[in-house]
């Protein structure tokens, strides 16, 4: 029980040591982040087909981290909301800080089922630069746990699961993924000031296999033709 607590710790601690920026909360450049719940996994992953899903939306990049438990969000009586993150802006700036959400098809909603597929938009309709094209790194990041306060203890067994992460600018339709469990929490923060390598799409513990990579691709080039090389 100790090593698996450890285990959990160490994850915890490490996406919350990310150096985090901090934002306007009202930069025009800065695009909803858009997280949409199925039961079952969607004919088709795309995001104006999908309207009648469970619906989470921001506008809003936080300064810190933040959980959102998805039966309280969903199971509960509002419709939106507001994060105040007001006391972690450093001195001397002011004003207010925090997330804003919405929710959509609340009463849809099924405490007793299973939401373990997910669709993720955050998507820049015109770039203003390369860096906003899909495959970039996004303004903000989400990682997905089956257990609440974003947690990757298994809810039912002492042992650590798996959590997946999306922090990519994504296509207009969105991305997709199925857990292989129901999606209990999810966890809101921004990115790293200097965020290289790959960048997560539905990328299991950070796992850049399913990410978008550059680099990854030059150096599979290198390896091939080191390769030929040697063969010849």
């Amino acid at each position: 029980m100790h090593l698996v607590r450890a285990a959990s710790t160490a994850v915890t601690l490490s996406l919350a040591s990310l150096p985090l920026r901090v934002h306007a909360q009202s930069d025009p450049t800065n695009q909803n982040l858009t997280l949409r719940f199925f039961q079952n996994s969607p004919e088709s992953c795309d995001y104006s087909e999908s309207t009648r899903a469970l619906t989470f939306t921001t506008s809003s990049i936080p300064l810190v981290s933040h959980c959102f438990d998805v039966e309280e969000l969903f199971g509960g009586n509002a419709t939106q909301g507001f994060v105040n993150q007001t006391g972690n802006i450093a001195p001397p700036n002011t004003g207010q800080a925090g997330i804003f959400w919405q929710l959509e098809n609340v009463d849809s909603y099924d405490s007793q089922a299973n939401y373990s597929s997910i669709l993720y938009r955050q998507h820049v309709t015109n770039p203003g630069n390369d860096n906003q094209k899909p495959g970039k790194h996004a303004e903000r990041g989400v990682t997905l746990y089956a257990a609440k306060g974003c947690s990757d203890l298994d809810p039912s067994a002492d042992r650590v699961l798996p959590w997946y992460g999306f922090n990519c600018w994504s296509e207009d339709k969105g991305s997709c993924g199925t857990t292989p469990w129901n999606v209990g929490s999810f966890n809101m923060h921004a990115p790293s000031e200097n965020a290289e390598g790959t960048c997560w799409v539905f990328a299991k513990n950070g796992d850049a296999g399913r990410g978008y990579s550059s680099s990854q691709a030059m150096m599979g080039a290198v390896l091939a033709a080191s390769l030929a090389i040697w063969l010849a």
